[in-house]
């Protein structure tokens, strides 16, 4: 009896440590913190990214200028990616948003409570960096 309860015990252990890995670190709100790199008015200074469970983002310049129903996607963990860092995804709209200047594409990688995102296929620029919006330092 004994033994069925603790490889029971043992095997919920388990299950919870592996649903906890597979958690998405990207789910939350991002504000933009530090100088941002040009390019994109509503994705500056000011700019946040919400991303929500079911895999959307929202990205703008709260509370007026925002653009949603991008769709993120996690990139493959085993790709080649350089450093390694970070959770890598992508976030990206089916097409561009009209009144609201921010990128299509991004190319995002997460590291704990920091995001950084790169407009996909620009090479060797600064990235927009964020900071989760709950952090209080």
């Amino acid at each position: 009896m004994r033994r069925t309860l603790a490889v029971t015990a043992l095997a919920a252990g388990l299950l919870l440590v592996g649903c906890s890995e597979e958690s998405e670190p990207i789910t939350g709100e991002w504000a933009a913190y530090g100088p941002q790199p040009p390019g994109f008015s509503d994705f500056a200074d000011r700019a946040m990214i919400r991303v929500d469970q079911a895999g959307k983002a929202v990205l703008g310049t709260s509370p007026t200028r925002l653009c949603g129903d991008a769709k993120v996607t996690a990139e493959d963990k085993n790709k080649d990616k350089g450093d390694g860092a970070g959770a890598r995804y992508r976030i990206a709209f089916s097409s561009a948003c009209i009144t609201v200047n921010v990128p299509v594409s991004l190319e995002v990688v997460v590291d704990g409570d920091t995001l950084e995102a790169t407009p996909t296929g620009l090479r060797g620029g600064d990235p927009f960096r964020f900071r989760r919006a709950d952090r209080d330092d």
